[in-house]
């Protein structure tokens, strides 16, 4: 708990925690009248509500103006404090009133968006129709993504995750291509390492940190510099330019095994591989156990996982 800010349990004296939920919400929102829309209240009932709660620490926790509503550093401070209270009483209450038979409460999941919307949301989708209670709320995102601190229940990841605090479970290999359009490939021929350092690169951030590529030839593995022509923040982009004829790209199957069997893109050279990535799924190790959660990650292995079959 962070200096300045003690809860203890349920003692009377302490903020109404459907205030503090309250506040909570108008964070997530962006303002009072979004909140008021979320939480089915009017605005004067949200505003209320974090004035007692404000008046109740003793602090400002919101500075409002005519467009939106900030943070103070007492309310970033505080907000910290509470999210994971408020998200694991959200959590037992659902798990109390569990009958056994249907699932329901709130799942959090974050995953990187190319494999995202191209294959986890598929399965999501099964997911929701078998399970109509529990509410999914979905991030896309290729930023790395602090389970604890922002109270996720669950993550897809393509590299072999941190585990401090986590579980983790291996879903399956995933190939990675260079390539690039045909008609780049014949006015500029890929035939060694040297060809991929002094040539136009199309590449995703997230996935070359400091603008370097894993290659292997010959069996022997190394790392080479490259030189970006465009970095785009998301693998999509990247496929877009690379059909484009601008230069080669690192991407992986799902993303361009139809796009290499039409012969829209092909292989730089088939001396130059790049290793192979891997799927994983993450979550708090405390949430191991809650059944929802529990439930997903099946779901997800049996759809995503080694021997599932690839839409």
């Amino acid at each position: 708990m962070r200096r300045g800010f003690h809860i203890s349990v349920f003692p009377m004296n302490e903020p109404n925690l459907q205030n503090v939920a309250t506040f909570l919400r108008v964070i997530e929102a962006g303002g009072f009248a979004a909140a008021a829309r979320e939480l089915g209240v009017t605005q004067s009932t949200v505003s209320r509500r974090v004035a007692e709660l404000e008046r109740k620490l003793g602090r400002r926790l919101l500075e409002r103006t005519t467009r939106r509503v900030l943070l103070t550093e007492a309310g970033e401070r505080y907000a910290d404090a509470v999210r994971l209270l408020v998200a694991g009483l959200a959590d037992a209450e659902a798990d109390f009133n569990d009958d056994g038979a249907r699932l329901h409460g709130p799942l959090r999941i974050t995953m990187p968006s190319g494999f995202g919307r191209l294959r986890v949301l598929p399965a999501l989708a099964a997911f929701a129709a078998r399970y109509p209670l529990v509410r999914l709320d979905v991030d896309l995102s290729d930023r790395y993504v602090d389970l604890l601190s922002e109270g996720y229940d669950l993550a897809v990841r393509l590299a072999e995750p941190e585990t401090s605090g986590l579980d983790v479970q291996f879903l399956k290999k995933i190939s990675v291509h260079i390539c690039a359009a045909p008609a780049w490939l014949r006015a500029n021929p890929v035939r060694s390492y040297a060809d991929l350092e002094n040539g136009r690169c199309l590449v995703q951030k997230t996935y070359a940190p400091k603008n370097v590529w894993r290659m292997q030839a010959g069996g022997v593995m190394r790392q080479i510099t490259i030189r970006p022509l465009m970095t785009l923040s998301d693998t999509e982009a990247v496929r877009v330019m690379a059909l484009a004829g601008l230069g080669v790209a690192r991407l992986p199957d799902y993303q361009v095994d139809d796009d290499l069997r039409n012969g829209r893109l092909q292989l730089v050279s088939p001396d130059l591989v790049s290793p192979d990535a891997s799927a994983w799924l993450v979550w708090p190790r405390h949430k191991g156990a809650l059944p929802r959660v529990q439930a997903l990650r099946e779901h997800l292995a049996a759809e995503l996982g080694e021997g599932a079959s690839s839409p």
